[in-house]
């Protein structure tokens, strides 16, 4: 039975930007011939069927998805040639989407929860965005929605306290793992980034990766499942995000960068060899893999994977902390393998994340803790096994 369906409405934006290109209008800017030999050996390995885009009104778990209400007008997609960038958010985050097209120029796949009366907010910001956003033109460009509207000097999503949401007001958890994995769901690609939306990608991510994995196809044949990991940072408020890996060594040696969460749950955010990766002198801008572990302690990292990748454990939320503690683990008793990319990060919008002073938060998120260690952790090893030195 859906215990909720009728007050909770998870909104899925398809915002799929690609420039339209054939596989083979997109290498043009290369005339290395073997380069292209190499892109279409990649093409023919990899495993997937072309999708197009639908429209549809479905249910998961107890909240209804519309997949696709904001669909793309790209057309057909192969789904070997890019990387989808899915993540999630409720439409006050819609301040990221700007940035993120201008970085990533590749699919995204957003799903924004509405329940009740954000619904209608909702819907105004990304109108907002595809018509009156100084960075409309690129936008609009990858996004198809028909409804005109007045344009506002500010927009609706604008210094929208977290007390005017309905789910605040409604006492409402945020699924957040419900949206992640309805956003991957909804990718058209095979490989996938599944990202918070406030961390913008380097640019020229997804060309790099694809160029890394045509020069070393046997990854694509490895008997162990494997994913990709980027190292993520923060910047300071007034700092702009760096574009390079040599713009962002000069950042983190002035103090204007640190790895991400350094200073408030360093334990699942700092990869292991961050240092050697920071210290590493690669200016080639070429992206490759750095070095490959398996995951070490409570480290949760955000990765390249694939649509087959074990989904997030819908049973937790944002607002008890560990809510992709449980994938990781569970990555860990699969005995997947971490290949850490370099020239190649995450940066979270400007400013420093000093921790959080909710009381009321803190308390439900060790709870969460003692949940994770004293049943999941159990379930888990029933589901996928034991192995010497994961922990949850």
């Amino acid at each position: 039975m859906l215990s909720s369906c009728f007050v909770l409405l998870l909104f899925m934006l398809s915002v799929y930007m690609v420039r339209g290109e054939t596989t083979a209008d997109i290498r043009k800017e290369s005339e290395n011939s073997d380069e292209a030999t190499k892109f279409l050996r990649l093409r023919m390995a990899i495993n997937c069927t072309d999708r197009d885009i639908v429209y549809e009104k479905k249910v998961h778990s107890n909240y209804w998805v519309l997949v696709n209400y904001v669909p793309a007008e790209h057309g057909s997609l192969r789904c070997s040639v890019f990387i989808t960038y899915t993540t999630h958010g409720d439409y006050r985050y819609l301040n990221n989407v700007a940035p993120l097209v201008e970085r990533w120029r590749a699919p995204i796949s957003l799903a924004l929860y509405a329940p009740g009366t954000d619904f209608n907010k909702t819907v105004s910001s990304i109108l907002w965005l595809r018509q009156c956003d100084p960075q409309r033109k690129l936008i609009r460009k990858w996004i198809l929605l028909a409804k005109q509207i007045k344009c506002t000097k500010v927009p609706p999503f604008a210094n929208v306290s977290s007390d005017e949401l309905y789910r605040k007001q409604m006492e409402l958890k945020y699924p957040i793992n419900v949206g992640r994995n309805i956003a991957k769901e909804a990718a058209l690609t095979h490989y996938v980034l599944s990202s918070d939306i406030e961390l913008y990608p380097s640019p020229g991510l997804v060309n790099g990766f694809l160029l890394m994995l045509a020069a070393n196809m046997h990854l694509l044949n490895s008997t162990r499942p494997l994913v990709f990991p980027l190292n993520i940072f923060e910047v300071s408020a007034n700092s702009t995000v760096p574009t390079t890996k040599k713009e962002l060594k000069y950042k983190l040696k002035t103090g204007q960068a640190i790895p991400f969460h350094r200073d408030i749950a360093p334990q699942f955010n700092i990869a292991p060899n961050l240092k050697k990766w920071i210290q590493h002198v690669d200016y080639s801008d070429t992206m490759r893999v750095f070095c490959v572990n398996k995951r070490i302690g409570y480290w949760d990292p955000i990765y390249i994977g694939t649509k087959q990748d074990p989904v997030y454990d819908e049973t937790l939320s944002w607002e008890g902390m560990s809510d992709k503690a449980t994938h990781s683990f569970a990555l860990c008793l699969m005995g997947y393998r971490f290949h850490t990319l370099d020239n190649a990060f995450l940066v979270h919008r400007p400013g420093i994340n000093q921790g959080y002073l909710d009381d009321e938060r803190l308390r439900l998120a060790a709870h969460i803790r003692r949940k994770l260690r004293r049943q999941l952790l159990i379930e888990y090893f029933y589901k996928y096994g034991f192995q010497l030195g994961c922990i949850l």
